[in-house]
């Protein structure tokens, strides 16, 4: 099918330094794969990542406008082959697709966050001037009319089944004219050139359109306003990104812009695609030659039409534009995506048919690549390049400075308020053919210097914390210190300081040192206290009636202090590492502990029991029954820690009392009991003591 997209308005190209960003979606089928991504930026960083948001199958997220990415996708299990795994939306419109016939493993893809330069509103194309075009041209060809684009100053590339009748015989060079430097080519306009010659790809393949790509020689070369050659997208150019998936086009031409009833416009239409992947355009196309590049909406209302083909798609290369495709074919209606024969990969056939040199680049300035504050002007030169006619020398953004030159030298005078990357470029005319463009990166820097850091930090061990400093300058390179001793350099601004120790404490600081300069932080005091914690304490102790003993803590921390209990109760003034007991009796036999607490941390000693033991006593244990007067409580306690059971009787043999599985200590509160005499048996399988109370 015949039909040829509209050209869109020709951009200049800069380098974008803006933070504008676009929105990208990336949709995952959980039950086609097991599959996990993340995208990187041109240097690997990774910038996004699917595990940020595990649980969306769809997730949005903004990146850097017309910037190039790679998506990155490990997949593996293949839950259902052949499946679609992926899309990658760019502004809502899909223009990447994986499915799971990629395979298990690691796979990466490259896409460009193109931002389209005219309102979504438009239908078809719109109104342009041939200045804005000057390589489009108009060729009739027999009878038909087509598109295409002016490569050299007698050469002209177009589509092959644009060179053939409707029985696929060649036409006659004779009967083919090109009309150049036209916006309205059917009122007369522009100057018309005859073929002397057509070079038609020896593979081209009339059913498939596959290598739709010819070549139409000017039996003279052309010398007319608005008509000049453009450059071709080289192999190089499309490895580098010029052709990724997301990239914005444009497309011209003089075909249709209705199709019922047709319509012709009176003016070079243009239009802007998105580059979709083949795999994505497969869902409207099920068989797409490998030699043709997919652009457009999925149901976008713009694509090229009718006498549109053999015409240009250009794509932005560095600071020009470049040949990346020509219209093949597409749906008779005009409103999905569109085919184009990939320019690129017929680069060497192209070179060969017509002595182009395409992918010519003179050498790459040399001279100052980092300016810093105070520089004023630098100077750039190259080696004199064989048969170059000029050098045309330029610098983007503009807004960076002034650049001067017309030979191998040029002199650029920088803008003291610019700052960030910039390009040196140089192009050279040769054989009457503009070179690609050689580029020198230059950054305009700012003065190394500390804007802010860390304060002074007090933590407790265990705890993380993070030493940074903030600052200016370009390439800088941070040396950290700890107590005047080189801890670490590179790249990383801060220190991260994990699970610390007191022995994390110190002073930190910062050496700084950048392209412009160096500088040095202010010293930054680290203080890790240690956690608290009880080291030791005096073991189980029996002491006599009447002696006196301590019960000591040993406890490590910061800033501690001590509160004894007896029986779970705080001791009044008990608030010493030591406790001591003088004088005992009765009253002191119970379970002691501590708690410590400390900027770190509390921490609770273990019981420690304390028996007070009768002079005259010699068995093991002693079990041990007070008061036995009384019309309250009776404790009973044992010397040794070992389990007991406590049995109360009246004189006349009832079971009033009793408690099973007793340890240490025991209160039995006997208030309710009437007034009278009672037995306590206290007993286990080693021992029974009974003693005989009374309730008053």
């Amino acid at each position: 099918m015949r039909k040829v997209l509209f050209a869109i308005f020709l951009l200049q190209c800069t380098l974008s330094l803006t933070g504008q960003k676009v929105w990208i979606g990336i949709t995952k089928d959980k039950k086609a794969a097991e599959a996990t991504w993340q995208v990187l930026d041109e240097q690997f960083n990774p910038v996004f990542a699917s595990n940020e948001y595990p649980e969306d199958d769809s997730i949005p997220f903004s990146l850097e406008s017309n910037k190039r990415y790679l998506l990155e996708i490990s997949v593996t299990k293949i839950i259902n082959p052949g499946a679609v795994l992926l899309r990658l939306y760019n502004k809502s419109e899909p223009v990447l697709l994986l499915k799971t016939d990629i395979g298990e493993g690691d796979h990466f893809y490259y896409f460009y966050t193109g931002v389209r330069e005219e309102p979504s509103k438009i239908t078809g194309g719109l109104s342009t001037d041939i200045s804005s075009f000057p390589w489009q041209i108009y060729l009739e060809a027999g009878n038909f009319v087509c598109g295409g684009s002016i490569i050299a100053g007698d050469w002209i590339i177009t589509a092959a089944h644009c060179t053939e009748d409707d029985s696929g015989n060649l036409i006659p060079a004779n009967e083919m004219f090109v009309t150049v430097g036209a916006t309205n080519p059917a009122a007369g306009q522009g100057k018309k050139y005859p073929v002397s010659e057509v070079i038609r790809n020896e593979n081209y393949n009339s059913t498939t359109l596959l290598n739709d790509v010819a070549l139409l020689k000017l039996s003279e070369t052309i010398n007319f306003p608005n008509a000049t050659p453009i450059r071709l997208v080289s192999r190089n150019d499309s490895a580098a990104g010029a052709t990724d998936p997301g990239v914005l086009t444009w497309i011209t031409g003089y075909g249709l812009t209705q199709v019922r009833p047709p319509v012709s416009p009176t003016s070079l239409q243009k239009v802007q695609l998105p580059i979709v992947t083949n795999l994505q355009a497969s869902v409207v196309w099920p068989d797409i030659p490998v030699t043709d590049i997919m652009a457009g909406f999925l149901n976008g209302g713009k694509d090229a039409c009718s006498g549109d083909s053999g015409g240009p798609m250009i794509v932005p290369v560095g600071p020009q534009f470049k040949l990346a495709g020509i219209v093949s074919w597409g749906s008779s209606n005009c409103n999905t995506y569109g085919a184009y024969t990939r320019v690129s990969i017929f680069e060497s056939w192209i070179s060969l048919k017509t002595g182009i040199e395409i992918s010519f680049i003179p050498p790459t300035p040399t001279g100052d690549s980092i300016i810093c504050p105070g520089i004023t002007s630098s100077n750039y030169i190259v080696p004199s390049v064989q048969g170059a006619t000029s050098y045309e020398w330029s610098i983007q953004p503009s807004g960076a400075g002034t650049i001067t030159g017309s030979s191998e030298n040029a002199s650029v005078t920088w803008n003291q308020n610019f700052r960030g990357a910039a390009a040196v470029m140089l192009r050279v005319l040769k054989n009457n053919n503009f070179s690609d463009y050689s580029v020198l990166y230059v950054h305009l820097a700012n003065q190394t210097k500390v804007v802010s850091q860390s304060g002074n930090t007090v933590i407790c061990a265990r705890q993380s914390t993070v030493i940074d400093v903030n600052s200016t300058g370009y390439n800088i390179t941070y040396s950290w210190f700890k107590n005047d001793t080189l801890l670490k350099r590179g790249l990383s601004n801060l220190v991260d300081l994990n699970n610390t120790s007191p022995s994390s404490s110190g002073i930190y600081k910062c050496n700084l040192a950048g392209a412009c300069g160096s500088d040095t932080s202010a010293p930054v005091s680290v203080t890790v206290h240690p956690l608290t914690a009880i080291n030791t304490i005096t073991p189980d102790s029996e002491v006599a009636f009447g002696g006196s003993m301590a019960i000591s803590v040993k406890a490590s921390g910061y800033d501690l202090s001590y509160q004894w209990q007896k029986d779970s109760i705080h001791i009044a003034g008990a608030t010493n590492p030591d406790l001591p007991l003088n004088n005992v009796n009765a009253q002191n036999t119970g379970l002691y502990s501590v708690t410590v607490n400390g900027t770190c941390g509390t921490e609770e000693s273990r019981n420690v029991y304390v028996y007070v033991k009768k002079k005259d006593f010699n068995g093991n244990p002693e079990v041990y029954i007070w008061p036995t007067t009384t019309n309250t409580s009776v404790t009973v306690a044992l010397s040794e820690a070992v389990g007991y059971n406590i049995k109360i009787f009246g004189t006349s043999g009832r079971l009033m009392w009793q408690k099973t599985g007793c340890q240490y200590l025991t209160d039995i509160d006997i208030s309710k009991f009437a007034r009278g005499i009672y037995i306590v048996s206290v007993y286990n399988n080693n021992f029974r003591k009974s003693t005989k109370i009374i309730r008053e």
